[in-house]
């Protein structure tokens, strides 16, 4: 990996929880004071994200038998991993040049979101996602699942398969046994409460950033 000059900032959370607005909030505050900054998600909008994405929100289909394909756990997990793989080299390049990054999503995801599957332990979806960038600051987004529900609800993106209560509120309980795992490799993660309004959440944000890197 080249070396960084720039701040890898990545926003996690349940579908709902406010990662994408919060991560284009801080993107845009960083812009405003004429800091570099970049912006970006996952999955990616390459190729196996792009795969990733329509099965997700039930748009693969088999060419032979025209099922709808969504991939188990696992294989999500592996696929995540490739596109993480090829999503890291491009972050190492925009931080390289002194660029700050701000994911929305990254491998805390991929552990949660996989834990679905109860033979997925934490430790192997951290190894098969070895060799990406170790994040700066990791970002928690605590919303509880009622809530987010009600956000969803008002989005016009397709919904994804796990939108579903019974499945964000395990997702939920897999985001806190997976912490103490993820710090352990990828430091400390910053518990955000994101009940509130958006512009609320959006100065807690601001406060952790400026308290993690001061200027």
């Amino acid at each position: 990996m080249m070396k960084r000059s720039g701040n890898l900032i990545v926003l996690e959370g349940l579908d709902g929880a406010g990662t994408t607005t919060q991560a284009m909030m801080l993107h845009e505050y960083f812009l405003s004071r004429g800091k570099k900054s970049y912006f970006t998600c996952e999955p990616t909008d390459e190729p196996v994200g792009k795969l990733l994405r329509d099965a997700l929100t039930g748009r693969l289909s088999s060419p032979g038998t025209g099922k709808k394909i969504t991939f188990s756990e696992k294989a999500r997990c592996l696929l995540f991993a490739a596109d993480r793989q090829e999503h890291s080299l491009s972050i190492a390049k925009v931080l390289s040049n002194g660029v700050n990054v701000i994911c929305d999503r990254y491998i805390l995801s991929s552990i949660a979101y996989q834990m679905l599957d109860s033979s997925i332990p934490p430790e192997w979806v951290i190894e098969v996602n070895s060799g990406c960038f170790v994040p700066d600051l990791t970002i928690f987004l605590d919303v509880a699942v009622d809530e987010c529900l009600i956000r969803l609800k008002d989005r016009k993106n397709r919904p994804t398969v796990y939108e579903k209560k019974s499945l964000l509120e395990a997702i939920r309980k897999n985001y806190k046994r997976a912490l103490p795992v993820y710090e352990k490799h990828f430091g400390p993660v910053r518990r955000i409460d994101g009940r509130g309004a958006i512009e609320k959440t959006h100065k807690a944000v601001i406060a952790e950033i400026e308290s993690t890197f001061p200027s």
